[in-house]
């Protein structure tokens, strides 16, 4: 299983920075960022599973 480490926006909009296959890995990069950088108040850093691809059918 995949694990995507995302920069959500206030809008809701997210976008990708990172993929792990393992997810305390992930959460262990946004500790790492919010060490860093802060607690910002306009976006979050998320981890989500990365979204399982339709199937398609020939």
């Amino acid at each position: 299983m995949n694990w995507e480490v995302c920069v959500q926006y206030a809008n809701g909009s997210k976008r990708v920075l990172r993929s792990y296959k393992n997810r305390e890995t992930a959460l262990k990069c946004i500790d790492i960022i919010y060490s860093i950088q802060g607690y910002p108040m306009h976006l979050a850093y998320v981890v989500r599973q990365t979204p399982m691809p339709a199937l398609q059918y020939a």
